[in-house]
């Protein structure tokens, strides 16, 4: 029967739908977090040319004031022949070095480039100055006759022109202030200040070159990541729409026609037609069983009660239905000798008739069950206000109809325990009744008792 049920299906397999659209989700995926990526890593050289252009810029300035703060403090020394300018000018020249830290961080990434050969010229231009600040200050502390302890190491190691030193301290002293003042000088420092200028300016070409060509291409790049996100989201709501309508959709129908009980419409994806093929074959071969099997199962066959598996089905129904019920287990009294005295036949339908009272003493809302040889169980549900009367009332009642002789029938009786649960059924309310039980045997059968 299946193969004659898959040759008659026709329609379009989810499985392989399904899976071109989840490799083609899959693919686009990739390309989104490659392209993602991608723009994280231009995102981030962006990052390392702007920090390389602000240090860069910063050195270049560094550069220019380091210059400048040599030629402040050679002059304040000219003018007012204070030693603590000259030691502030060679703590610059010799340990802060901030014209020389400037010449290495602009080498570090621009070595060779329009900004490291402007700045090295600049460079080059202030140790010019720096020659001529040098013997400008050794002009000064010849003609002011400054001691030696007092004289920086640099100052002694230089030596005057041979013309100058016989000049009196006060040519000295206004030759001293013609090269620190003077147009050479000027033109000196203008020229540093081209040269950093330039330098500067150069970086900033760059960084706006750099800039356009970094926009382009993460432009472009965005543009690809937008266009895969919209075809990724284009697959999902196409996969979406075939599960809904192909799968879903047929499955919810289906589901109504398994709650009717009628058959399915072979409707939907391949898979789902063949389901319900095969569905609707089945119920055709078990609908002439069904019903004999059902009773069978759910019944017992001696007394037509329902049987322990049937009771085991309703209490595990009970158990999330939080409404009040009681639990009855009847065992009916010293079966054993009536079957011993009167016959197994004679004991059949002592079970039938106290199984028949019983369908008599309780309503249609309560489940009565045989669940063992001479034992029966009861549980009640949506009882009133007074249930230990009524249920007292009922065992009193069945067992004087038990204990009137009737003909080819013994009297018998029965013994009752009663438990009850707030919260429906509850594992602890079987073994409460069987104590309750236990209590009516030991106190001489014949009654009921209830689990306190």
């Amino acid at each position: 029967m299946p193969e004659i049920i898959k040759k008659s299906i026709k329609g379009v397999k989810a499985q392989h739908f399904n899976a071109v659209l989840m490799i083609s989700g899959c693919l686009l995926t990739l390309f989104v977090f490659y392209t993602s990526l991608t723009i994280k890593k231009k995102y981030e050289e962006i990052v390392v040319f702007q920090n390389d252009y602000s240090e860069c810029n910063k050195a270049i300035y560094e550069l220019r004031e380091a210059s400048d703060y040599l030629t402040n403090q050679v002059r304040l020394f000219s003018l007012h022949h204070d030693t603590v300018y000259m030691q502030n000018y060679f703590f610059e020249v010799n340990e802060l070095r901030r014209r020389e830290m400037a010449i290495e961080i602009i080498e570090m990434t621009h070595q060779g480039d329009t900004p490291d050969i402007n700045v090295k010229s600049a460079l080059f231009e202030s140790e010019m100055l720096e020659k001529i600040e040098v013997y400008a200050m050794k002009l000064i502390c010849e003609a002011i006759h400054l001691q030696n302890e007092e004289i920086p190491e640099d100052i002694k190691k230089t030596n005057l022109f041979e013309a100058d030193m016989y000049l009196v301290d006060e040519a000295k002293l206004a030759k001293a202030n013609d090269m620190l003042f003077g147009d050479d000088y000027y033109n000196t420092k203008d020229r540093i200040t081209f040269y950093t200028s330039c330098a500067i300016t150069s970086l900033i070409h760059s960084s706006i070159k750099e800039q356009k060509l970094n926009d382009k291409s993460i432009k472009s790049i965005f543009l690809q990541q937008v266009v895969f996100i919209c075809l990724l989201f284009t697959v999902c709501i196409a996969l979406y729409i075939f599960i809904l309508k192909l799968v879903l959709i047929p499955l919810f129908n289906n589901l109504i026609c398994i709650q009717k009980g009628t058959r399915m419409k072979l409707r939907g994806s391949y898979e789902v037609k063949y389901i319900a093929s095969a569905y609707n074959a089945l119920c055709d071969k078990n609908a002439v069983t069904a019903s004999i099997l059902k009773h069978k199962a759910e019944h017992d066959p001696l007394t037509g009660l329902i049987n322990r598996n049937a009771f085991d089905q309703i209490k595990e129904a009970l158990a999330d239905s939080g409404e009040p019920i009681a639990y009855l287990i009847i065992d009916i009294d010293l079966f054993k000798q009536i079957n011993d005295k009167y016959g197994h036949l004679i004991g059949d339908d002592v079970l039938k008739k106290i199984a028949s009272l019983l369908m008599e003493q309780f309503r249609a809302t309560d489940y009565v069950a045989r669940i063992g040889g001479d034992e029966f169980a009861v549980i009640m549900t949506k009882f009133g206000l007074h249930p230990t009367e009524i249920i007292q009332r009922k065992i009193s009642e069945l067992n004087n109809r038990l204990q009137t002789v009737e003909e080819g029938m013994p009297p018998v009786s029965l013994s009752v325990g009663v438990a009850f649960s707030d919260e429906g059924y509850v594992s602890e309310i079987e073994a409460n009744a069987d104590k309750a039980l236990y209590n009516v045997k030991r106190g001489g059968r014949c009654n009921c008792s209830f689990f306190e």
